[in-house]
């Protein structure tokens, strides 16, 4: 999906359709103290999990924007960026693992932009093929990098608690620009990079 900006997410709506579905729909009993708060406990997450749909857009580029000037013209690679999303089609969570490289042209990123970045466009109903792109078009948008790559892994829970219920399962989806796509030796040396474990 497109990324919307500044929807407002309805608390009260999501709060009275919870209870709805668990009283009406699944014939829970609403006395029971242990269901009692659960439609206020249920809007107050969704708020959470889906606030990318908030004006993400404006945060992404705010973040983006603030980037240091840097003759470094090596590989710039954080792996391990864990982050939660839901899958549009069941709204069922997704484990994301992210692991993003570029090269500077110039222009570098704070360490911890990237991470932000990544969690803010994971708040909200998203394809993980949509999800890997618009991580990497941002980034290239706004630095113009030399060449920019992104490896998704996800757990996607649709497959894993229900339907097939493979719960082991992962998918991956990359995304390849610049000089990572043009030079096969740069696309080589992502992957043995990304296979090197440090012991920090």
């Amino acid at each position: 999906m497109e990324n919307p900006s500044n929807n407002k997410i309805d608390k009260e709506i999501i709060e009275k359709s919870f209870r709805d579905i668990m009283e009406k729909g699944l014939g829970l009993d609403m006395n029971d103290e242990n269901f009692k708060d659960s439609p206020k406990r249920f809007a107050k997450s969704y708020s959470e999990i889906f606030s990318g749909l908030m004006d993400s857009e404006r945060e992404v580029h705010e973040i983006l924007d603030k980037s240091f000037p840097t003759k470094y013209n090596g590989m710039v690679l954080e792996k391990g960026i864990t982050v939660f999303s839901m899958c549009p089609h069941h709204f069922l969570p997704i484990r994301y693992e992210v692991s993003i490289a570029y090269i500077p042209n110039g222009r570098a990123l704070g360490l911890s932009k990237l991470a932000r970045i990544i969690k803010l466009m994971a708040k909200m109903p998203c394809l993980q093929e949509d999800f890997t792109e618009r991580i990497v078009n941002e980034i290239e948008d706004h630095i113009k990098p030399l060449g920019v790559i992104c490896v998704v892994n996800g757990a996607h829970y649709c497959m894993r608690m229900r339907g097939i219920e493979q719960k082991d399962s992962w998918t991956t989806t990359s995304s390849v620009r610049g000089v990572f796509k043009t030079k096969d030796e740069m696309e080589l040396k992502y992957y043995n990079l990304l296979n090197n474990k440090p012991e920090l």
